[in-house]
């Protein structure tokens, strides 16, 4: 097929592709008996999934039908250094491995929000539980499955264009709904290891595809010079920005700023959402972190290159995504090039270079990205609205009884269908997958740091993290509704998106600054209760002078940060460099790499010894 031509599906594709979906909805229907016997079976698999199993999971949940489309149209508006928008969660991503995944399972909740209930006390923190049920359930959830659906119409509309799009993605949607819903926890993991394999080949395949289309890597870095000139291909290039200007500055306060202070889902400062919905259904402690960590390698390391690579080979074979991408919407209208904006589009586009065959393979991949997020969207968004709204504030009966047990696994059921049903509305409103991204990030600015301080600062209470919401709400209105942020870059010269998330921050940070010091700490009980059970390490002096409690060594686990943030930057950039033929610059980030692994073993073997020796 060559790219004059337009997507069809041959006989061999169709085949391929319902024999995936066969598949699928066979294993989620294997599992729906056992999920539906009670909660712990239906939102964690009983708490018996091993490391690979539950890393992966994550891995194929992050791997959404949107995330190849943005990270290529990344590349194509910005160059590859843009990544850095969602790089920077990195540092968040290795904390989380090493000083809160072990804590996160002795914990032993079924949500991230049902430790509220074990951190904090009084009013202050059943009020918090309900909002961020009620928050993160339907509205943070339904945002998700609105853009990873408005990605998905995306693909539909290129590899079905006999079909009518809305129709299509329905009938995907009411399947994955209905083998979700059915199978839990169980149904998902299981397939979202099958999907993780058909998503990471198909990417592979695509780039391996356009890069011999172009003629080669060496071709290609060639004939982005003859597209974008010299400085257009330096900067679509560059991993990391080579010049100080807005782009440089904005990479800063996005490596100084925004990876502590922003709760997204997938990528929370102490981990939160499915993230910790999986390492608390691990078998144990070592299973929670080996699956963490095995997931954050293959999130940063082993996926985005070829997603990088086919934007880069799109810039070639269709330099109007390119240009559209510099351009305004008026000059993009004036050009006549609307049809090639949001760059975004450049990804299903390449799928025209795809022979007979592995066109279903990759479209293929595509549903198994698409329905590995949705299902678990829909999973977590049950948990939160029973386990912390329906158990909490209205169940009725013991929760020991076998009919009650089956009770809320229906209204987890029921709690799916809801979800689905206001994503839905969401899909349609969005312009683009990235929308919804940016939406979540600027709306939450400002209260990561709490949701880490909690784990550490025993002076944290239910009544800072509400004072941090509210605050990045209201900061959130004046900066970017109101347009405070355009005023805020022309007078400080930055850049604008920018300098509106350090005004969200600061104002958030104020706001729970203040209330936490003007207000009264968890009571004596609560933090006694909490801080036996999970042993946290840090800054609880009066908690852990009246425990026999043994905490970790918080200085011991931010060495093992250091060490795991350096060894994960050092191979993406390694095997980045390496594929654009820079070898000088990616054997000496893997030299890099290797050493901090050396050192990260010696970590653990000292972490080893201290244990045995306690």
């Amino acid at each position: 097929m060559n790219g004059d031509q337009a997507v069809t599906l041959s006989g061999w594709d169709w085949a391929f592709l319902l024999w995936f979906l066969a598949v699928t909805t066979g294993v989620g229907l294997y599992y729906a008996k056992r999920a539906g016997s009670n909660l712990q079976e239906y939102f964690l698999s009983g708490r018996s999934l091993p490391w690979w199993a539950l890393g992966t999971s994550i891995v194929a949940t992050t791997f959404a039908a949107d995330t190849p489309l943005v990270v290529a149209g990344f590349v194509i508006s910005g160059g590859i250094a843009k990544n850095w928008l969602w790089w920077n969660f990195l540092f968040g991503a290795t904390l989380t491995v090493f000083l809160f995944s072990k804590l996160w399972r002795r914990a032993a909740v079924v949500t991230e929000i049902e430790l509220i209930g074990l951190r904090y006390d009084g009013a202050s923190s059943r009020a918090l539980r309900a909002f961020k049920a009620v928050f993160l359930g339907l509205v943070v959830n339904s945002i998700i499955f609105g853009f990873v659906t408005r990605a998905m119409l995306s693909i539909v509309e290129v590899v079905f264009p006999g079909l009518d799009p809305g129709l299509a993605l329905g009938g995907l949607l009411a399947l994955t709904l209905f083998y979700t819903a059915m199978s839990g926890l169980w149904g998902v993991v299981a397939t979202d290891v099958l999907q993780f394999v058909m998503a990471v080949l198909g990417a592979v395949l695509l780039a391996a595809l356009g890069v011999a289309e172009v003629g080669g890597l060496g071709a290609m870095i060639e004939r982005l010079g003859e597209v974008a000139g010299p400085d257009g291909q330096q900067r679509l290039l560059s991993i990391v920005p080579t010049s100080w200007d807005a782009v440089t500055a904005g990479v800063v306060i996005l490596v100084l700023v925004n990876w502590w202070a922003v709760y997204y889902p997938g990528a929370e400062p102490g981990g939160g959402g499915y993230v910790v919905q999986r390492m608390s259904a691990a078998i144990d402690e070592q299973h929670a972190r080996a699956g963490n960590l095995w997931f954050v390698f293959a999130h940063y390391v082993l996926r985005p290159w070829p997603w990088v690579i086919v934007g880069l080979c799109a810039v070639v074979l269709e330099p109007r995504f390119f240009e559209a991408a510099q351009l305004d919407a008026a000059g993009r209208e004036a050009a006549g090039l609307t049809e090639f904006h949001p760059p975004e589009k450049a990804y299903p586009w390449m799928f025209r270079f795809l022979p007979v065959g592995l066109l279903g393979l990759v479209a293929a991949s595509f549903l198994a990205a698409f329905m590995s997020t949705i299902t678990t969207t829909l999973n977590l968004s049950a948990s939160y609205l029973v386990n912390d709204l329906y158990l909490p504030f209205f169940a009725r009966g013991r929760a020991d009884d076998s009919a009650e047990q089956r009770r809320q696994v229906g209204i987890a059921r029921g709690a799916v269908v809801l979800v689905s049903v206001l994503g839905a509305v969401v899909s349609w409103v969005l312009v683009s997958a990235g929308d919804g991204w940016v939406f979540i990030m600027d709306l939450t600015a400002g209260s990561g740091l709490v949701l880490i301080l909690r784990w550490i600062w025993w002076r944290i209470s239910a009544v800072s993290e509400i004072a941090a919401m509210l605050g990045s709400a209201v900061a959130f209105v004046l900066v970017r509704i109101q347009g405070y942020d355009a005023v805020l870059a022309d007078w400080t010269g930055g850049p604008k998106d920018q300098v509106g998330l350090l005004a969200i921050v600061l104002g958030s940070t104020v706001a729970w600054i203040t209330a936490t010091l003007a207000t009264r700490p968890t009571g004596d009980e609560t933090l006694d209760a909490f801080f036996a059970r999970v042993r946290p390490g840090g800054f609880w002096g009066p908690v852990a002078a009246r425990s026999d409690a043994r905490a970790e060594s918080l200085g011991r686990d931010l060495r093992m940060w250091l060490a795991s943030t350096v060894f994960v930057f050092g191979a993406l950039f390694g095997l980045g460099s390496l594929l654009l033929l820079d070898t000088a610059v990616g054997m000496s980030c893997v030299a890099v790499a290797l050493g901090a692994g050396c050192w990260l073993r010696q970590l653990f073997a000292a972490e080893r010894e201290a244990g045995a020796s306690s």
